[in-house]
């Protein structure tokens, strides 16, 4: 008898080696964490009976505006995870996200600027959708390495190749909240069906550590646990200047 399909989530997120705090947060399913510091990989198994969410934030504006915006972010994905079965239900999800940290921060002066990016997943019965906004990362995991499947909302480094380090840069185009007065409009892609596995991250693995690397990474670990501890070493042995969170997203059965 064949089983039911799930979703298995393997999580892991970390201040890095400078921050003093953690601004990045997470979201799988109902679950949602931000502002906390992991010691260890956490794993859960979810039935895919109504559609599921997974995602990352990384929050700007300052430790406590950026912290706000992220938590508030995954949070809001997380009541709203069921309704979204396709690209309308997740833009107006994100589109609310948006206005409601604009007039959040319009009303404290202390949190002027508060934005967050968002990179995920939506688990439908009749399919995956990935969305983003901003830097933060989706990659569907390939037999042959990694393919980046969300898009950066960041200018080309002029002279630059793409996947290194003189690649990165701290300018965002686009995020939700913040002080832009550009339309935010958030990609929302169906997935390709034959698609299993993913990774989520914010800049604080993608800025530091190649794709390359990091395909070779989950190639060769015996386990997603192992493979994100080994990634988050990655980025800290890389200086670690930012906070690092890594979701590994597959499907399974139940």
């Amino acid at each position: 008898m064949s089983g039911h399909p799930a979703v298995t989530a393997t999580v892991f997120t970390h201040r890095g080696a400078v921050r003093e705090g953690n601004e990045d947060a997470f979201v799988v399913g109902a679950l949602t964490a931000a502002g906390v510091e992991m010691s260890e990989p956490a794993t859960c198994v979810l039935p895919v009976r109504r559609p599921l969410v997974v995602a990352v934030a990384d929050g700007l504006g300052g430790h406590a505006a950026g912290e706000v915006a992220s938590e508030h972010a995954v949070r809001r994905l997380a009541e709203a995870g069921e309704s979204l079965d396709g690209p309308q239900a997740i833009g107006e999800v994100l589109g609310g996200i948006d206005d409601e940290l604009r007039r959040y921060a319009a009303a404290h002066p202390t949190h002027a600027g508060m934005a967050t990016t968002i990179a995920g997943l939506t688990f439908a019965p009749d399919g995956v959708y990935w969305f983003n906004v901003g830097d933060s990362r989706a990659y569907r995991i390939t037999g042959d390495g990694l393919r980046q499947i969300s898009v950066d909302d960041s200018p080309p480094v002029p002279g630059a190749e793409p996947g290194t380090p003189e690649a990165v840069t701290n300018i965002v185009t686009q995020t939700l909240g913040g002080a832009s007065a550009v339309d935010m409009t958030p990609h929302i892609e169906r997935e390709d069906d034959e698609a299993t596995a993913w990774l989520l991250c914010s800049d604080g693995l993608s800025d530091l550590v190649p794709a390359d690397t990091i395909a070779k990474v989950l190639r060769d670990e015996a386990s997603d646990a192992a493979a994100l501890r080994t990634l988050w070493a990655a980025a800290m042995n890389a200086s670690g200047r930012d906070n690092i969170t890594i979701v590994l997203a597959r499907k399974t059965t139940v």
